[in-house]
């Protein structure tokens, strides 16, 4: 799909922030990183997200064999709020710039999957086939991405027709910007949001406010669908 490149909502970020820079942030964060997650409300917030009944019954088709892939995985919080809401445990690969997470994810992880693939690389080029996942997830990465749709065009690459990809981002505002002086990160409406995942190819988009403590003023979430591959009569 071609982008309209005078739509604000989708311009390139000229200034974000680069990979050695984000690796230093969260290399040096990751000892509190799980801890500060659970002090903000977020592990709470997480899991609601995931047993909520749109996400859910999105999950319905994950069995012993299935591949989730957590894109940005950090200290493993968003693959763990999933494995959760599930009956059994899946097979988890992760991805991450920051070794020091990737240790943490292994820690938080290792003994809730049937297989655990943690990798450290970039989520704008996964080291995977296409078509490689049943369900693919993110949280709060998106935001740092110079090109959020090319991002999430490389993303849904690796998911399987008919599976969803599941987000969270942070909530554009106030908050966000604070934030940023910091991280470094851009904020997203429930709209733009959206957009990046039409725009990305996908369907069947879903926004969601979460609805408790800090995430409600300060996140939303998504659920985009990879079309299914139609065959020819």
């Amino acid at each position: 799909m071609q982008l309209n490149t005078t739509i604000p909502a989708l311009n390139r970020w000229q200034t974000s922030p680069s990979i050695d820079t984000l690796q230093s942030l969260y290399d040096t964060s990751a000892d509190q990183w799980h801890n500060n997650l659970v002090r903000l409300g977020q592990i709470h917030d997480y899991q609601l997200l995931f047993k909520s009944q749109a996400v859910y019954d999105r999950l319905r088709h994950l069995d012993q064999t299935a591949r989730i892939l957590d894109c940005g995985v950090g200290t493993g919080a968003f693959s763990a709020a999933l494995l959760d809401s599930i009956e059994q445990p899946v097979h988890i690969s992760g991805i991450d710039i920051s070794y020091p997470m990737l240790t943490h994810a292994r820690q938080n992880l290792k003994n809730r999957c049937t297989a655990l693939d943690l990798w450290w690389g970039d989520i704008q080029r996964l080291p995977f086939a296409d078509n490689s996942f049943d369900t693919v997830i993110f949280a709060h990465v998106l935001e740092h991405m110079a090109d959020p749709v090319e991002t999430l065009r490389e993303i849904a690459r690796v998911l399987k027709p008919g599976a969803p990809l599941i987000g969270s981002v942070t909530r554009k505002g106030l908050g966000q910007r604070l934030l940023s002086l910091r991280w470094h990160n851009r904020g997203y409406t429930a709209n733009q949001l959206n957009l990046f995942l039409q725009a990305a190819g996908l369907e069947t988009v879903e926004p969601f406010d979460y609805g408790t403590g800090w995430s409600t003023w300060m996140c939303i979430a998504t659920l985009g669908v990879k079309p299914r591959v139609k065959i020819k009569p």
